[in-house]
């Protein structure tokens, strides 16, 4: 819980997504997961041991012969289609243990010129990563994780190749909007309110896959939890029960 012996502490909380599936016609499901953490201690500590785990594996995957693979540097980026089975589970036991968030967007309730046109398919995500983001919020909130009145700095780690086939536009911005100045929806006359009480800065970084164990896993989430939906398409109850692991969920639309 957070103290509240000063309240002008800024408080600090990281969120890492990465996405599986795209929206587009062609297929069911797109998925944008990952995790957060509320301290840059527990980051670090997620990030050690994550880290170790995959360089004990990484060598199962090389192109080089086990016994000539001495520095797994040269090995490749642990990608969930690639993985065989086990390893999936082996990683998503450690992922587990911190906290999940996730958003699934069923692409056949989505309209086709949303999904067929690039600029309209980018501020659909924007805006689907704004709902997650301030949900995932609400449920820190909730918790007790975070305090809404003292000072947030969120730091939002995107993958970059995501950014590069969707595009996204003014997140930072609408992100502040969301969470610290609220949201009057004209269709209804509508007033959401802000979440947060105080400062907020919001820091959004694009990293590249093979850099960061924080985007590599949420990865191996966001590929998991699809997997997940396609097995159990016409189920949803099922699929429900079997991501209850998954901290702050987001269905759209």
């Amino acid at each position: 819980m957070i103290e509240e012996e000063n309240k002008n502490i800024e408080q600090t909380i990281y969120i890492n997504i990465d996405d599986s599936g795209k929206l587009v016609n062609n297929e069911k499901v797109a998925v944008y997961a990952g995790l957060v953490f509320t301290s840059k201690k527990e980051k670090d500590k997620f990030i050690t041991q994550y880290r170790s785990i995959v360089q004990n594996i990484k060598c199962k995957y090389c192109k080089q012969e086990i016994t000539q693979c001495t520095d797994n540097k040269s090995c490749p980026e642990l990608k969930h289609n690639m993985l065989k089975q086990k390893h999936i589970r082996q990683l998503m036991n450690y992922i587990k243990k911190y906290s999940i968030l996730c958003c699934v967007i069923n692409n056949d309730k989505v309209y086709s010129n949303i999904k067929e046109n690039r600029a309209s398919r980018g501020r659909f995500l924007d805006y689907s990563l704004k709902l997650l983001i301030k949900s995932t919020f609400k449920g820190l909130i909730k918790e007790n994780l975070i305090n809404p009145n003292l000072p947030t700095k969120l730091i939002l780690n995107i993958d970059e190749q995501t950014t590069k086939t969707n595009g996204y536009y003014s997140l930072k911005d609408g992100i502040v909007e969301e969470l610290k100045y609220g949201i009057y929806n004209y269709n209804y006359s509508t007033m959401y309110q802000p979440i947060l009480n105080n400062d907020l800065d919001v820091n959004v970084c694009y990293q590249k896959s093979e850099k960061s164990y924080l985007i590599q896993a949420s990865d191996l989430v966001a590929g998991t939890i699809r997997k997940t939906y396609l097995n159990n398409i016409n189920d949803i109850t099922e699929f429900s029960k079997k991501i209850n692991f998954v901290n702050y969920k987001l269905f759209l639309p």
